[in-house]
């Protein structure tokens, strides 16, 4: 009995499976081409981690918003550091809200060729690597390694050395603070009161220089220059901000009165107490509002053990946290500072709004100095509990336009910004945060340091190899496994 013949395809058929399929790859082609190009122009972000929550503050957004010109930011950083990956993209949410930002990474042990044509560019000394540079209508502010992170003890080894990390980090209140002073063509102008036993702004290598403080000030676009008070020289009238920074000599009588001129023409101090600070400018903090105690304050249990204490913001009664203070007291930030005069608000003096800053714990103590050469002196306890050590004074008239009104900022201790205490605890973001407040920029105040999370995974020898094996091959070799199966059925 004859076989009946197999059914086959038609040539029409054959044709039209082909056809087919061509549309449908064309139409899936087409639908990935229409996705991108519409995620291209409208899309949103989300952040899914928790540990790169870096979502920028309102102030580097609208920072952003007003660059009109092109901005040039290098990253000229080794790529094996660890702070390279939280710089590039902290620096890509930027470009991604601003397109005139242009963002180029140079890797100067890879590159040494575009190594050196940068630093050829912006005038780099040839030693000098791990920063990151914005560079704007001729002007070029570099953010250094050092100052990007906050390094903290977190231990110590068997062997007694104490184990340092990076516990915050600074990126956006520096990288936006570059991008402002680039885009303003407008420098501000600081000046600090030069001799009388102050600190030297231009010394960066002896623990009691401020040369350090001063590098942080200039990054904020400030133009700091050195000043001199007498009968025939006032302060310069393009001074935005003055820094008495703990004076050693009494000032004379028309240094004071100087000053004193300043402060009621709306002036900006930032006043600094040292422990030798005498006579002289304790009656013209009196007319402002501010109490200087002449004595010595301590916090028996807060102790650093090399002289310095440990203060904590302060919750004044009446006013609350001061903005000065404000991010520190969020983060519960301590600070450092040297051997303090008290200072607290002076009673009595209504038109003036004196919020204290900083202060002891509750057993602080406030001993009274001896008299000036006295040897074998024995201190006495003038008072106890909570002390203060820092205040901020504003004195504005009815009617009175707020950038005009007169600020004071009087810390009772000097040594807590210089060359060694300066990154030390949260001595660096007090500074920041003072001076913004002086300065007027309060915007500036809600950009602080952003802690960075650790996560350690720890596993044994055998497990890495177990993990190893189902990656590279249990896990492959069953989904080929799976794959060869279906071939298989379809085939017969």
């Amino acid at each position: 009995m004859p076989t009946e013949p197999t059914a086959g395809f038609s040539a029409r058929r054959r044709w039209s499976g082909w056809v087919n399929l061509f549309l449908g790859v064309a139409a899936m082609l087409a639908l990935a081409a229409m996705a991108n190009y519409l995620s291209h122009r409208h899309y949103s972000r989300w952040q899914w981690a928790k540990r790169l929550d870096s979502r920028l503050s309102q102030l580097t957004q609208l920072t952003l918003a007003e660059i009109s010109k092109p901005v040039t930011v290098v990253i000229f950083y080794d790529r094996r550091e660890s702070l390279y990956r939280p710089i590039l993209e902290l620096l890509r949410r930027y470009g991604e809200l601003a397109p005139s930002l242009h963002i180029e990474t140079v890797d100067y042990e890879l590159e040494p060729a575009r190594a050196t044509q940068i630093q050829n560019r912006y005038k780099l000394p040839p030693n000098v690597h791990d920063l990151v540079l914005f560079h704007s209508n001729e002007r070029t502010e570099v953010v250094p390694h050092s100052a990007l992170s906050q390094v903290s003890p977190t231990g110590q080894t068997p062997d007694g050395r104490i184990v340092f990390e990076r516990t915050h980090f600074n990126g956006e209140r520096l990288f936006t603070s570059a991008l402002a002073a680039v885009s303003d063509t407008n420098r501000h102008r600081a000046y600090f009161l030069a001799g009388r036993g102050t600190h030297s702004f231009t010394n960066t290598t002896s623990w009691d220089g401020y040369g350090s403080l001063g590098q942080r000030l200039r990054q904020m676009n400030l133009d700091l220059q050195p000043a001199t008070l007498s009968a025939t020289q006032p302060v310069p009238k393009d001074c935005r901000l003055l820094i008495v920074a703990g004076p050693r000599t009494e000032l004379d009588a028309q240094e004071i009165q100087r000053l004193r001129e300043y402060l009621s023409a709306g002036g900006r101090l930032w006043m600094l107490f040292h422990r030798a600070t005498r006579a002289g400018l304790e009656h013209l903090m009196a007319e402002q509002g501010v109490l200087v105690g002449d004595d010595l304050v301590n916090d028996p249990g807060n102790g650093f053990g090399d002289g310095s204490i440990k203060f904590s913001a302060f919750a004044d009664p009446q006013h609350g946290i001061h903005p000065a203070v404000r991010a520190l007291a969020a983060q519960d930030v301590s600070l450092r500072l040297g051997a303090p005069r008290s200072i607290s608000p002076l009673p009595g003096r209504a038109p003036v709004k004196c919020t204290q800053l900083i202060a002891t714990s509750a057993q602080g103590l406030a001993y009274r100095q001896p008299a000036p050469g006295a040897t074998n002196a024995v201190l006495t306890v003038d008072r106890r509990g909570a002390i203060s050590v820092g205040v901020a004074a504003e004195k504005a008239a009815p009617g009175q336009d707020a950038h005009l009104a007169p600020r004071l900022l009087v810390l009772g201790d000097s040594d807590c910004f210089n060359n060694t205490l300066l990154d030390k605890e949260g001595n660096s973001d007090l500074a920041w945060n003072m001076s913004n407040w002086l300065l007027d920029r309060s915007h500036l105040l809600a950009i602080g340091p952003r802690p960075i999370q650790r996560h350690v995974f720890s596993i044994t020898e055998r497990e890495r190899w177990e993990l190893m094996g189902w990656l590279l091959g249990i896990i492959p070799a069953g989904i080929l496994a799976v794959g060869s199966l279906v071939w298989l059925r379809r085939r017969h």
